[in-house]
């Protein structure tokens, strides 16, 4: 019968803080912070998305002045469908990224929330174009932090 050896503490505890320390590396390929960034938006396709919501936005608008319940209701719905979903890609490599993005998100959710629930009525409408202006601005601080990381090319700046 042969013994196991014994692995000392210290040593067993170095090999599990490097296997955790493996598991919290960023998915996303590249020596800069600005790399990672640029990786994620390609890899999640971030210009389409929010290319998508901003038309939404804009299709939401054309369709309350058309004055059709119907026709606005899909279209908010379709606003909170890709709002939802471009948040599944957070998220990013970046704290302050994936928190203006956050923000950005919900806000065109809840805009498009709010379209849905009171199509038509004008605080509901108010609420909405708030909400559409809120998620427009942190579009824009989301790009402007990406240029700031240097996050540009495929997929980095919409």
């Amino acid at each position: 019968m042969t013994r196991g050896r014994t692995v000392p503490p210290a040593v067993a505890l170095a090999a599990g803080l490097l296997a955790v320390a493996g598991c919290a590396a960023t998915p996303y390929p590249g020596a800069t912070l600005g790399q990672q960034v640029g990786s994620w938006a390609s890899s999640t396709d971030f210009a389409a998305s929010l290319q998508t919501l901003r038309a939404d936005a804009r299709r939401v608008a054309r369709l309350e002045a058309a004055g059709d319940p119907a026709a606005l209701r899909t279209g908010c719905d379709v606003l909170v469908n890709d709002a939802l979903s471009a948040n599944q890609n957070l998220p990013t490599p970046d704290g302050t990224l994936t928190t203006v993005l956050t923000a950005a998100y919900q806000a065109a959710a809840a805009g498009g929330r709010a379209c849905a629930e009171g199509a038509g009525g004008p605080a509901a409408r108010a609420r909405v174009r708030g909400e559409l202006a809120a998620a427009a601005a942190d579009y824009v601080a989301a790009q402007a932090r990406m240029d700031d990381l240097g996050a540009t090319g495929a997929g980095g700046t919409p």
